[in-house]
């Protein structure tokens, strides 16, 4: 559990630094026209996307948390023995940041893959309207969240 806790915090801190972006963004666009709103389908598709993005992402950073747990204890038994050896706490701290590199790496390879599925079922109206949110100064970047900031879609 605490494997994944770090792996998490670690992931959630590069995202945020990631997608950092100021008051405006987080405010609510005005309401999108009729015309552009999200059928009932197009809003179960995108539940549907999001869903299963969240469930793979999730398996795929409990794999790589055990991982990463396993040679953060590996650091630290070596760091702690009598003798710690330096050649191994080299190889053990590349290990380490190439463990913690795939975990992030693994989330954005997941969004990506949620966020070009969300694109597939919106209309070219739909698709216009989200570029010229995108376009505003201070504009958040993060498609998953635009989506439902200008359709006022709740996340479940």
């Amino acid at each position: 559990m605490h494997t994944i806790r770090l792996a998490s915090w670690t992931a959630i801190v590069l995202a945020a630094s990631a997608c950092a972006t100021d008051a405006r963004a987080q405010e609510k666009p005005p309401a999108a026209p009729a015309t552009a709103m999200l059928t009932a389908a197009q809003k179960q598709a995108l539940q549907q996307a999001a869903q299963a993005a969240e469930k793979d992402a999730k398996a795929q950073a409990e794999t790589l948390s055990s991982k990463v747990g396993t040679i953060a204890r590996n650091l630290d038994r070596n760091m702690l023995s009598e003798k710690p050896d330096e050649e191994l706490d080299r190889q053990l701290t590349a290990e380490f940041a190439g463990a913690i590199s795939d975990l992030v790496s693994a989330a954005i390879r997941s969004k990506i893959a949620t966020m070009r599925e969300m694109v597939k079922v919106l209309t070219p109206e739909q698709k216009k309207l989200l570029l010229g949110e995108l376009d505003k100064p201070g504009a958040n970047p993060d498609l998953v969240e635009l989506i439902g900031r200008v359709f006022h879609e709740e996340k479940k």
